[in-house]
């Protein structure tokens, strides 16, 4: 019973128990998060709204320097100032005043930008909205005291900008502080070099003041970052430039949304809002804490409650544990005093599992006997039929008197044997099921329930395993003439072929042997059914074969040595309609001859399976391509397989070896037609360039060379130069420079009278008026 405290009944109902006391505290926990929950949405919502009027202020600066940016890039001063930067003269320095005063009057509110210039990098000089500057002036006056170099602040200005806005503390290395944009002009500037470049400062002053505006509701920090999520601008006044934005990608493209950091081992909650107009991301970041201050009061009420609520109910589930568990404890003792099962050494991991595991341990027990009693009945059964019908029974035993102790009572002296022979039951089975010694013993059973009950509606018949196949003896009733008997072994063999074929998709082969007088007769019976069966390979597919209708000759079969050596030349020049000829000629002249043997038929399939292997190997061909083909037929032929199947088997491995001979055969002509048509791109300009010359560069006959070359390519080898020479000539033609005589040696022609009758043949006109057509043409699509 100790074995029990840990996964008993009691202890499961105290889980029980428990289990329902936990709803209310779920229940409670759920409200209090939801609460929670709803506190933090209002604070968002808060903060959102705040972010969306910070963000349509930061818009209205950004429309602002865009329109800025556009009315002094359209102003014909600054252009002609640009255009004429490196010499000024009076009308340059006229247009200066004049731009001076137009930049006045597009800033003259200051409300949005500070202050904005432009800085020309040819003329070397500075123009704001108040004044004109040499560069060394304005950058004293502006950066002297900061760790920006004169040199890289002009480097910078230099550079070409397209409309970027910059975080000046960062230009400036800490000397000022806001958000400056800086753009190249003219905007179609071009070689990574700025003629000028405007630079437009934001009213930082008032650009804060609006950022404080929004810390005053509670007192959060302000970041405003660059479409690639760089700082721009803070409220925090040191530091802000090492805070860290890590926005998912699947919140990149949102528009709003809050994400969570780390910021000095504090955890921050991140509200932000992004443009439409510029992509970028005001953020506002508050303390986790802040959030919950407001559901602390909540939060402590719902702990203090659960905790009541938790002590209350477990005192009460342990006092009703105890109560009901006491009429079990008593049936346990009483189970344990009368079984085999010791309660302390059991399996069980509970009282319920212990008493399952007591009646099952009976229940068990006498099933097991019976099925052990069962086997050891079919196995002695299985054992005698084997000795009966393989002649190992003693004269003068008693059979009759033996076979009632197995189930197996004469009805009379006449008995025959069928045999079975498995062909095919994989349509029987799911492709998933891959346990073949099961499938097999399923489907033996199968055949031996049916075939036995066939043999029962007349006479009686008893199944066997013998030699992996089935075995039935039918014992005939008494006064059953001998046509009686044939009769019933047909219609139980052709009823079980179709009911067994159709309905489980399980096909066999069936031999039957003569009538015998007596039991004792039976190993003859056996012996003649495994004749008839060796002929099971002249059959195509499942079929009864009758020992009566065999007739024992040696005759030897046809295969002479022309028949194989037709079959071999086949192969060898690749022609597969031929060698399937061949193959199904000798096959059938065979099969035609009367009583053949099935040994001897046997034979000729393995010799000619030889034949196969020989004329690949004499063609030339990869042996390893060869041996696994050949290797399966064998195989095949050797477990019995039927005449049409290794016919079959036979002409596939024909055809693989006549396509890879043909395969052969093909592949140095075509091989040696490119070489041959290279070898006439790379020397047409060689007047010499013929038949001869061809045959002898790749040592072959000129009459061979021209035969070849028109069966493979469709054309003579000579007009297929003359054309190639012409097609060249084409493209030096629309040149004015070369006179056509000079074309005429240059692809190779001996005269400019034969180049200029071929020409003519070929495309229809003399090279001249191709060459002025080629002008005219040129000429209307100029």
């Amino acid at each position: 019973m100790r074995g029990w405290k840990k996964h008993g009944v009691q202890r499961r109902w105290l889980q029980s128990y428990a289990i329902v006391l936990l709803i209310p505290i779920v229940m409670m926990t759920a409200t209090y998060l939801q609460t929670r929950h709803v506190i933090n949405d209002e604070i968002n919502r808060a903060n959102s709204a705040l972010l969306s009027q910070l963000q349509q202020e930061i818009d209205n600066y950004t429309d602002y320097v865009y329109r800025l940016t556009e009315m002094v890039s359209l102003n014909a001063k600054v252009t002609s100032i640009i255009s004429n930067q490196d010499q000024l003269d009076a009308k340059q320095r006229l247009d200066i005043v004049h731009t001076l005063a137009d930049f006045k009057s597009y800033n003259i509110a200051k409300r949005f930008v500070d202050h904005f210039y432009i800085y020309f990098n040819s003329g070397d000089f500075v123009l704001t909205d108040s004044s004109y500057y040499e560069t060394e002036m304005y950058y004293s006056l502006f950066y002297e005291n900061s760790a920006l170099s004169l040199s890289d602040w002009r480097s910078f200005l230099s550079q070409e900008h397209r409309g970027q806005f910059i975080n000046m503390s960062d230009f400036s290395k800490g000397a000022r502080s806001g958000i400056m944009y800086t753009q190249s002009l003219p905007f179609k500037s071009r070689g990574g070099k700025s003629a000028s470049t405007l630079v437009i400062e934001l009213n930082q002053e008032r650009l804060m003041e609006s950022i404080r505006n929004l810390q005053a509701y509670n007192q959060g920090k302000v970041y405003i970052l660059d479409e690639e999520n760089r700082l721009l601008a803070s409220s925090e006044p040191s530091g802000a430039e090492e805070r860290e934005f890590h926005f998912p990608q699947e919140k990149k493209e949102a528009s709003t949304g809050t994400i969570i950091e780390h910021w000095d081992g504090e955890k921050m909650v991140l509200s932000y809002t992004k443009s439409s107009l510029t992509n970028w991301k005001i953020v506002y970041a508050l303390p986790s804490r802040l959030y919950s201050q407001k559901a602390e009061y909540v939060r402590n009420i719902s702990i203090l409650t659960l905790a009541i609520a938790a002590v209350v109910g477990s005192i009460i589930a342990v006092l009703l544990a105890r109560r009901n568990y006491h009429p079990l404890q008593k049936l346990i003792r009483s189970v344990a005093a009368r079984s085999e099962i010791d309660p302390s050494r059991a399996s069980s991991s509970s009282e319920y599992d212990y008493l399952e595991e007591a009646l099952d341990n009976t229940l068990g027990r006498y099933q097991l006997m019976n099925q052990t009693i069962e086997t050891q009945n079919k196995a002695l059964r299985s054992n005698l039929i084997a000795r009966l019908l393989k002649g190992r029974i003693k004269n003068g035993y008693p059979i009759a008197e033996m076979l009632p102790e197995h189930g197996m009572t004469l009805q009379g002296d006449q008995v025959a044997v069928l045999l079975f022979y498995i062909e095919d039951y994989s349509g029987f089975f799911r492709l998933d099921e891959q346990d073949a010694e099961k499938k097999r013993e399923f489907v033996h059973l199968i055949m031996t329930n049916i075939v036995e009950e066939l043999a029962g509606q007349e006479h009686q018949g008893w199944m066997s395993e013998l030699d992996e196949m089935l075995v039935c003896i039918v014992n005939f009733k008494g006064n059953t003439s001998a046509e009686e008997a044939n009769a019933s072994l047909k219609r139980v063999a052709e009823e079980a072929q179709r009911f067994i074929g159709s309905r489980f998709k399980i096909f066999f082969t069936v031999s039957v042997s003569s009538i015998h007088r007596s039991a004792a007769e039976l190993p003859t019976a056996y012996q003649e059914a495994m004749e008839a069966m060796e002929y099971r390979m002249l059959q195509s597919g499942q079929s009864i074969i009758w020992h009566d209708q065999i007739k024992h000759q040696e005759l030897s079969y046809d295969y002479s040595i022309e028949k194989e050596q037709q079959l071999i030349n086949y192969v060898n020049a690749g022609d597969y309609t031929g060698a399937k000829a061949t193959l199904d000629a000798i096959i059938d002249g065979n099969l035609e001859q009367e009583n053949v043997s099935a040994d001897l038929l046997r034979c000729l399939l393995f010799d000619m399976c030889s034949t196969m292997m020989k004329a690949g190997m004499e063609a030339n061909l990869e042996r390893d391509e060869l041996y696994e083909e050949n290797l399966a037929a064998i195989r095949e032929l050797s477990s019995g397989s039927t005449v049409s199947a290794m016919r079959e088997r036979m002409s596939q491995f024909l055809y693989k070896i006549c396509l890879l001979s043909e395969e052969r055969r093909k592949s140095s002509k075509y091989r040696l037609k490119d070489r041959v048509l290279d070898y006439i791109e790379e020397h047409y300009k060689d007047n010499k360039l013929g038949i001869n010359m061809i045959s002898e560069h790749f040592g072959l006959h000129p009459s061979y060379m021209s035969r070849f070359f028109k069966e493979q390519a469709g054309d003579t080898l000579t007009d297929y130069m003359n054309r190639f020479r012409v097609e060249k000539s084409k493209e030096l033609l629309l040149r004015d420079d070369i006179f056509i005589k000079d074309i005429s040696d240059l692809v190779g022609f001996y005269s400019i009278s034969t180049y200029i009758r071929l020409f003519k043949k070929y495309e229809g006109v003399t090279p001249s008026a191709y060459r002025e057509s080629g002008k005219y043409q040129s000429d209307a699509r100029e």
